[in-house]
């Protein structure tokens, strides 16, 4: 008789379609998304850089949007370079879907300012394929401003005595709209592109 009255209560079906629905839809995005929501790792350290024409940026400056940091330093004879055409491919699909620069920003800041110069780094941009336009920002500052990033970042940078960098393999960091770190990946030719991708769209 209970089970009678109730299931005449309008309110009861109406409450029961809702959380149905409210389980499907959410059941729906999680398979989507084909994984769990990435964990946050910590808030990513802020900085204050220049781009390549000389004006001051910030992490916080683009906030709102998903952001893909890399280290690296355009005299690298291996890794930096297998990493930046690994992301341009990322930029051109992210270009592709509309994403890129109004949902995601990439940024890379160098480790070598003395000889990345804004020509030098200009003219790496262009053989790569970045598209500073769009939204990538090559950033660089003096030699203690960028190695202090990367320290704020748990990076190992050292200056060998060739002038060329012995650095942290695992240096390129995910920061989520809120500025925080959510993932990090290796870098060069263990890269995975479509994991990484993957994780972009789950937090967009």
């Amino acid at each position: 008789m209970f089970l009678k009255e109730v299931s005449r209560k309008p309110w009861y079906r109406t409450t029961v379609i809702v959380l149905f629905t409210a389980i499907v839809l959410c059941l729906v995005l999680w398979f989507r998304q084909g994984a769990a929501p990435l964990p946050v790792i910590k808030k990513a350290p802020e900085f204050s850089l220049q781009d390549l024409k000389g004006q001051p940026l910030k992490l916080s400056e683009s906030a709102g949007k998903v952001r893909l940091l890399e280290f690296f330093f355009a005299n690298c004879p291996d890794i930096c370079p297998a990493t930046t055409s690994n992301m341009v491919l990322m930029q051109n699909n992210l270009k592709e879907k509309g994403k890129f620069g109004n949902k995601v920003e990439f940024l890379s800041i160098t480790f070598d300012p003395d000889r990345d110069t804004p020509e030098v780094l200009e003219k790496y941009g262009s053989l790569l394929g970045i598209d500073q336009a769009a939204g990538w920002h090559l950033l660089r500052g003096s030699e203690k401003e960028v190695l202090q990033t990367a320290t704020d970042y748990g990076i190992m940078a050292v200056k060998q005595k060739d002038g060329q960098f012995a650095h942290s393999i695992k240096s390129l960091f995910l920061i989520d709209q809120d500025g925080f770190i959510r993932k990090v990946f290796d870098m060069g030719e263990s890269m995975d592109n479509e994991a990484i991708e993957k994780s972009i769209n789950q937090l967009l």
